[in-house]
């Protein structure tokens, strides 16, 4: 996506939360929930920013906001919403002020891309977000790619559910994995995800195209990552065998973690857990296919 394409001609609104650090991650998955996929901390960490399109926000919009937190135990006087008109930006450039290199594995580090006075290690990854979720820095994004760490090695053949910015395919080919799928249902998704895989590894290795989970997809993989919402995470279960090796592995992240378990028993009968990995407030799992 050019700086051209990325102007915005619709009215669009500046949603600021003003909330402890400890509600970063439930007020994060509440806006996701709600279909808002662009936040981005403000600076101090002294809350939470993201850019809606005025068409998102109907009338109702505030009460299911109020009403989801409520239902996580989070009440309206423990955070500040305020919501004010945002004039036309360059939507690229408009998170930058936002975004900064980041350590997120031992081994891992995302790193602005346009931050090019940094140092940058053969398993970093340059990131520019734009319009797609994923900057490297939600706790999401940080248990899958430790899971990714550990099982790299024995894969060969890899595919990417909801990719987003390419942040996990980028990283997998980093450490090995030799062939990568991602599909993403957004158009903008698969734009930036193919430029920041670019940007990083120079190769073939990589295919993004647009499409709703795995349907319609023919390929069968090694191992499959989904860092998703629960709702399309238990969509995409009945598929995931048929799209797996004889004992291909799949990495879930996205879920609470007070819901990882109950998605754990949730997977088909072949699969086996092998972990599962939790921050305060959210859980990922690695599962393995079984040879029949």
């Amino acid at each position: 996506m050019n700086d051209g394409g990325d102007f915005i001609s619709t009215q669009w609104w500046q949603l600021q939360i003003l909330t402890d650090v400890r509600n970063f991650d439930l007020m994060s998955a509440a806006l996701i929930s709600l279909q808002v996929s662009g936040i981005a901390n403000l600076p101090d960490d002294r809350g939470l920013v993201a850019f809606v399109p005025e068409q998102q926000l109907h009338s109702h919009w505030c009460d299911q906001l109020t009403t989801l937190l409520e239902q996580w135990h989070l009440a309206p006087d423990q955070y500040q919403l305020t919501i004010k008109p945002q004039a036309p930006v360059n939507w690229g450039k408009q998170w930058r002020p936002y975004y900064h290199a980041v350590q997120i594995t031992h081994f891992m580090k995302i790193v602005p891309a346009w931050q090019t006075e940094q140092t940058i290690g053969p398993y970093d990854i340059l990131l520019d977000p734009k319009e797609s979720f994923g900057t490297g820095i939600h706790p999401t994004t940080r248990l899958c790619l430790q899971l990714l760490e550990q099982v790299v090695g024995q894969q060969q053949t890899m595919i990417d559910v909801g990719t987003g910015t390419g942040i996990l395919a980028i990283a997998a080919r980093k450490l090995g994995i030799k062939q990568i799928l991602g599909v993403d249902i957004d158009t903008a998704a698969v734009t930036v995800a193919r430029e920041n895989y670019d940007r990083n590894c120079h190769d073939k290795a990589f295919t993004v195209r647009q499409n709703s989970l795995l349907a319609g997809i023919k390929d069968k993989a090694d191992l499959i990552t989904a860092n998703l919402l629960e709702d399309p995470v238990r969509q995409l279960l009945p598929s995931l065998a048929s799209h797996l090796t004889a004992t291909g592995q799949v990495i879930i992240s996205g879920i609470l973690a007070s819901r990882i378990e109950l998605l754990a028993q949730a997977l088909p009968s072949q699969f086996t857990v092998q972990q599962i990995i939790t921050t305060q407030e959210w859980g990922a799992l690695l599962a393995q296919k079984q040879e029949k």
